[in-house]
């Protein structure tokens, strides 16, 4: 059967039914193994067409968060099965994450953080050495102006990754700073930390620098 849609309407962006849906199966408590409502009904509950929800599941589908079972209908996974872009989605949707989850997110990051310092200084170009140099001094205007350096912090961190010359370890860590964009909006609000933070980073380029 064909949609009727007016054609001066624009369909609702699939990321945005993505969202809603992610929120939907929070705020409900879903649990794993639970059946999901349809597509038909997930389309008549956030008043979209049903395209923008197919191509919504078929996202949470690849993501791990969903599974589809022929001529049985949708169901939730376990959260242990779900990939990294379903975290990120997670974070960008507002959903509120457990203590426990931003403790690991935190974790693995600082995991990925030493191991990325210890390949750059052995793979580290001249190149690595200047983009390192252009991002602290940048970092140290901002912070002359009083300013957050929250984006300085990040750049920097992602160029050592990007010196370890592992393209995949880097895509891989992208994610981790995806998650944690909020908590660091809010840490680098204190001027000191960013300060310190600032002080740090020139030690570590030192280090790598160095070998």
């Amino acid at each position: 059967m064909t949609e009727r849609r007016n054609r001066t309407d624009k369909p609702e962006p699939p990321s945005n039914t993505t969202g809603k849906i992610l929120s939907f199966i929070r705020e409900r408590r879903y649990q794993p193994s639970e059946r999901l409502p349809s597509e038909r009904d997930f389309a008549e509950k956030f008043d979209t067409s049903r395209g923008a929800v197919r191509e919504a599941l078929a996202a949470l589908e690849a993501m791990r968060i969903i599974e589809r079972r022929p001529n049985s209908g949708i169901y939730l996974r376990n959260s242990d099965e779900s990939s990294i872009e379903a975290l990120v989605l997670h974070a960008e949707s507002g959903l509120p994450f457990q203590a426990e989850e931003i403790a690991d997110v935190v974790e693995v990051r600082r995991i990925l953080e030493v191991q990325a310092a210890r390949l750059a200084c052995t793979r580290r170009t001249p190149d690595n050495i200047r983009d390192l140099s252009k991002i602290l001094s940048d970092t140290e205007k901002r912070l002359a102006k009083k300013q957050t350096i929250e984006v300085e912090d990040e750049a920097f961190h992602l160029a050592i990754f990007a010196a370890t010359k592992n393209d995949i370890l880097l895509r891989v860590v992208k994610s981790f700073y995806e998650l944690s964009r909020q908590r660091r909006r809010l840490y680098f609000s204190d001027h000191s930390r960013g300060r310190r933070s600032y002080e740090d980073h020139c030690k570590i380029l030192d280090a790598i620098e160095g070998r």
